[in-house]
């Protein structure tokens, strides 16, 4: 369930400047460009701006200064996961594409909506426990040799967005990007928390290895201090997100051999998004601790 706030807070962030911080690498400074102008026009585009939650890496990036480079976009809806809201996704961002890209000072650059899949196919899709979307979002510059894919549809150059049905939000807050007059919905803070706890927990049920999730932790430990009262409200939405994919957390969850054996597997790749890696075990202990202060 959404939290029930009749204005959520408001954080101010400069997207621009995180944009602006690719630009010795054409390609990353590019799919950046198109980044902003698909987070701006999901912010515009009725229902969905009511209806769906920036959280991930790129909420990380943009929010909270993140040095971990990717290029997913990961979001939450309370949407229906009815027959057919794919296409109607894909039909309300393209025709709202072209006008956000001029408005954004980027009128070189295309983006349109090139795939989908739906997960689980058919049928099983709105009775699924978590159901989801994949949209991939292609973008290319005018008079480009990218632009004739761009035009079939199968461009090289494209955003991977994932989009998550029948999810606990939790709290929100609206980003606001300086300098425009842009918004996106996206988790808070403590529902940031909650879901990179959670998705460790669920490693082995969806057998995943999250390393990210501890880096991001870690990372918000060293920027936030939670009060005691933040910490009630982090363990309800944590419980709240556990039930509704069939787990059952304990204060002792976190440091299960499996769970840290999963999140350590891949740690070292994070060396191609963050440059210098620090200590899985040192970030590992700081998400643990946060983990076992909460008031269970």
């Amino acid at each position: 369930m959404l939290a029930k706030e009749e204005d959520p807070p408001e954080t101010v962030v400069s997207i621009a400047a995180w944009v602006d911080k690719a630009k010795a690498d054409p390609e990353t400074y590019l799919e950046r460009q198109a980044t902003e102008v698909f987070l701006s026009t999901l912010g515009n585009i009725e229902p969905y701006k009511h209806q769906m939650f920036l959280k991930g890496g790129i909420l990380m990036a943009v929010a909270y200064e993140s040095p971990r480079n990717t290029g997913d976009i990961d979001l939450s809806t309370i949407a229906d996961p009815q027959e057919g809201i794919a296409e109607e996704i894909q039909k309300a961002l393209d025709a709202a594409f072209p006008a956000m890209c001029a408005e954004l000072g980027y009128p070189e650059l295309m983006c349109r909506v090139q795939s989908y899949k739906y997960s689980p196919k058919g049928e099983k899709f709105p009775k699924y426990e978590g159901p989801a979307i994949k949209l991939k979002v292609g973008y290319a510059k005018r008079g480009s040799p990218q632009e004739k894919h761009f035009d079939k549809k199968q461009s090289t150059t494209a955003l991977e967005v994932d989009i998550s049905f029948k999810e606990p939000i939790g709290a929100i807050q609206i980003l606001s990007f300086a300098g425009t007059d842009q918004t996106v919905r996206a988790y808070s803070l403590l529902a940031l928390m909650a879901e990179k706890f959670r998705a460790l927990l669920q490693q082995e049920k969806r057998d995943r290895h999250r390393r990210q999730d501890v880096y991001d932790i870690h990372s918000l430990c060293q920027r936030f201090t939670l009060d005691e009262d933040e910490r009630r409200q982090l363990l309800e939405i944590l419980h709240e997100k556990c039930a509704a994919r069939g787990i059952e957390a304990n204060k002792n969850s976190l440091e299960q051999p499996e769970i840290i054996d999963r999140a350590k597997a891949d740690w070292h790749t994070l060396e191609l998004e963050v440059g210098e890696v620090p200590v899985f075990e040192e970030c590992f202990q700081a998400s643990n601790s946060l983990y076992k202060s909460l008031p269970w």
